[in-house]
């Protein structure tokens, strides 16, 4: 009778154990030829994760934000005039309370867009989910959260520019550096930003994409005539990660503080994509 209880008792443990170890895996195994729509976060209080704020500077960073988050990032910043910086490549965007994205477990989506393709290419996945249908959650390890009824989709341009913040898009690759181009594009923005513009830098994680930007912006506005290791140790104590850790990032942001630094006495008549070719 002991045997029989303990074996019984055995199987039971193991049923609960393969079930546990079921829920974790994907719902079925086509989903590795599948565009997953991946959840970024669902909070609907507090700040996005890794939130740090230079007043002296007049910009922020952070991770990606949720539609409820927006109107807190507007709250704590607190200023007139605010304009988000999205610098994810990856398609994303909005569906009810949680912040989504497309992802591939096997492929980086989008890789070698440029910032319009990446729009183009993200609104037309957005615009495909339609309210009331039934899209599926997941978490990037390609396990189901749950089958959600849509009540709400946006993009991202939209939910901010309708708490009022203004938008604009750097398409710049998870874990990558920035283009030539996007480069040159980013001077140009930062050469012609109002003064009293407020500039808050996301990327997914919050980390190696705005960390090297907000090092970018603070190259170009470098009044204090910092080095590159000054500068990436502020970033690194306000709250950014080590970009020594990213050989890509860190040796882009060698070049490109070179570039500054060369090319400031004439307002950077010359390109970062022109310089960086007689480099």
């Amino acid at each position: 009778m002991k045997n029989f209880s303990f074996k019984l008792l055995s199987c039971i443990g193991l049923f609960f154990l393969c079930s546990s170890l079921v829920s974790a895996l994907p719902l079925n195994s086509s989903n590795k030829n599948e565009v997953l729509i991946v959840s970024d976060g669902n909070s609907k209080v507090g700040l996005p994760d890794r939130f740090r704020d230079i007043p002296t500077l007049n910009i922020s960073g952070s991770a990606q934000f949720t539609k409820e988050q927006a109107k807190n990032l507007k709250d704590s910043i607190s200023k007139e005039n605010i304009c988000i910086v999205d610098l994810r490549q990856e398609s994303h965007g909005m569906i009810n309370e949680f912040a989504i994205s497309f992802f591939d477990r096997y492929k980086d989506l989008n890789n070698g867009f440029t910032t319009e393709e990446t729009i183009n290419k993200e609104n037309s996945l957005l615009n495909k989910i339609k309210i009331g249908s039934t899209v599926p959650l997941y978490r990037r390890t390609g396990a189901l959260i749950e089958n959600l009824t849509v009540d709400f989709v946006s993009n991202e341009s939209t939910v901010v520019t309708d708490v009022g913040m203004q938008y604009k898009r750097f398409a710049v690759k998870d874990n990558g550096a920035p283009t030539p181009t996007i480069v040159d594009e980013f001077v140009e923005f930062i050469k012609n930003k109002p003064d009293d513009l407020h500039l808050h830098f996301h990327c997914d994680a919050g980390e190696g994409r705005t960390t090297s930007f907000m090092v970018m912006y603070q190259a170009l506005k470098n009044a204090s005539n910092l080095s590159l290791d000054q500068l990436l140790g502020y970033q690194y104590n306000i709250g950014g990660v080590n970009l020594h850790d990213n050989s890509a990032q860190l040796e882009f942001l060698e070049d490109f503080y070179n570039y500054v630094e060369k090319n400031k006495s004439d307002n950077y008549s010359t390109s970062y994509s022109e310089w960086i070719k007689e480099a």
